[in-house]
């Protein structure tokens, strides 16, 4: 997967489970616990992947990426905050 896509997969997830059930929807427990630890997954794979972008735009979106994941996901291993 490419830089962007991963990304651009990563700050998806992370809005939708910022805003997950907003909308008035229901908002069930498994749901809630995949998504989440979707975007744990996303985050984490990004953060070790070691990968810079080639330009200060790619650079930034790699950063927000990470923020918005990090933000977003109520798991911690105990690495979330050395990572932010």
């Amino acid at each position: 997967m490419s830089l962007k896509a991963e990304t651009t997969a990563l700050q998806r997830a992370a809005h939708e489970l910022m805003y997950f059930g907003s909308d008035g929807s229901p908002v069930y427990s498994d749901d809630l616990s995949r998504l989440n630890s979707e975007v744990y997954r996303l985050t984490t794979a990004l953060y070790n992947s070691c990968v810079q972008g080639g330009t200060v735009e790619e650079q930034a979106e790699v950063c927000l990426a990470l923020l918005m994941g990090y933000n977003a996901s109520f798991i911690d291993h105990g690495e979330k905050r050395e990572h932010v």
